[in-house]
């Protein structure tokens, strides 16, 4: 079932969110890095709380047996080149691994596309990392192109990445 996030999901999508970055990011930022974010279940929890509560993006969670295991933020584009206020974002999309390729990721998807089309925005975008290929694959299948031009380097855990932009314009849709 996908719904949107209570503030009493704010743990549970912590702990999501952490899980499937130790799952999937292992292969691109160090173990130590990964195995660290364990500790910041906390910090997390109470960021969640917060945006949960403020709004400043909507958050669904897709939920089975009463537990979380997946969600996605979505909202306006936070880049500045996006400033026209068209685009709508996909901040972040996760899925604990145990659920991948059954559905759960596609359906809360769906429910954050709807959300940014009845927002009125006329395209999204998200950025990806450029060795994430479960995630690309993901994007590419939902119709996302990468942005040309559009990468920018970042450092987590002493590790360089770098992230590119996928959009996908909402007329593609109909």
């Amino acid at each position: 079932m996908i719904r949107q996030a209570l503030p009493s999901d704010a743990k549970a999508i912590a702990q999501v969110h952490i899980s499937s970055w130790q799952q999937a990011y292992r292969d691109l930022m160090p173990a130590e890095y990964l195995n660290a974010l364990d500790a910041t279940l906390a910090q997390r929890e109470s960021s969640w709380i917060r945006s949960i509560e403020s709004a400043e993006s909507n958050v669904f969670v897709a939920e089975l047996n009463q537990q979380v295991v997946g969600w996605i933020s979505v909202g306006a584009s936070r880049d500045e080149d996006t400033a026209e206020g068209n685009a709508g974002e996909v901040m972040a999309i996760y899925v604990l691994a145990s659920h991948w390729q059954t559905g759960v990721g596609l359906a809360l998807w769906k429910a954050g596309l709807q959300c940014l089309i009845e927002q009125g925005y006329q395209r999204l975008t998200l950025w990806v990392l450029t060795g994430n290929e479960r995630a690309i694959r993901f994007y590419r299948r939902a119709g996302c192109v990468e942005e040309t031009g559009s990468e920018r380097n970042l450092q987590r855990g002493g590790a360089a990445l770098v992230e590119v932009r996928y959009g996908l314009p909402f007329t593609r849709l109909s």
